[in-house]
């Protein structure tokens, strides 16, 4: 769970790449984007990954309109 102030929290999971269960996942919640591989950094795995917040919304305000790529707005 990543949250910050100003922003809606962020339930997730990562998935280790060559790990036997990712294709019998149960809520199919494995997603490419979300496998990683650990790197060996001074001795330990690591893994790095770059998550990305939405704003919260404030009172009385709409949600943003949502397009899809190579549609007209």
């Amino acid at each position: 769970m990543i949250s910050a102030p100003g922003y809606r929290t962020l339930v997730t999971h990562l998935f280790f790449e060559g790990d036997q269960y990712l294709e019998s996942d149960a809520v199919f919640g494995v997603k490419r984007s979300l496998v990683v591989r650990p790197k060996l950094n001074a001795g330990t795995n690591t893994v790095e990954y770059h998550f990305g917040l939405v704003r919260e919304l404030q009172p009385g305000s709409r949600p943003p309109t949502l397009v899809a790529a190579g549609s007209k707005a």
